[in-house]
């Protein structure tokens, strides 16, 4: 059985784990930057959802706010004007500015967000 020669392992050996290790660095690189492109493209897809959405609840909440307006004006026309049912009337305005105010709150707090 002869001794083991370290020269002629590493010269046997030595390139062939050098240039293994240069290509596992190398796909490790390459797998690294791969997972970061795709997961900043999934960031932008969610960050275009949620634009989105953001802008329809903003659309939403505006026509909300018109609508309440124009029954807080209609109510306040109604409200002056002296009629047999007033105390019906006078149900449906409070539940009208009810409504109005806190489609107002929920305006603002979209405001501030």
């Amino acid at each position: 059985m002869a001794p083991f020669d370290v020269t002629r392992f590493a010269l046997l050996w030595g390139p062939g784990i050098l240039v293994l290790v240069v290509f596992t660095y190398g796909f490790s690189r390459l797998a690294l930057h791969w997972i970061d492109r795709s997961m900043d493209v999934k960031r932008r897809q969610m960050e275009s959802s949620f634009d989105i959405a953001r802008t329809y609840l903003e659309q939403f909440v505006s026509a909300q706010k018109s609508q309440a307006d124009a029954f807080s004006r209609l109510a306040t026309a109604v409200e002056r004007r002296d009629s047999e049912d007033s105390f019906e009337h006078q149900e449906m305005l409070i539940a009208i500015k009810a409504m109005h105010q806190q489609l107002s709150a929920l305006a603002k707090s979209e405001i501030r967000n």
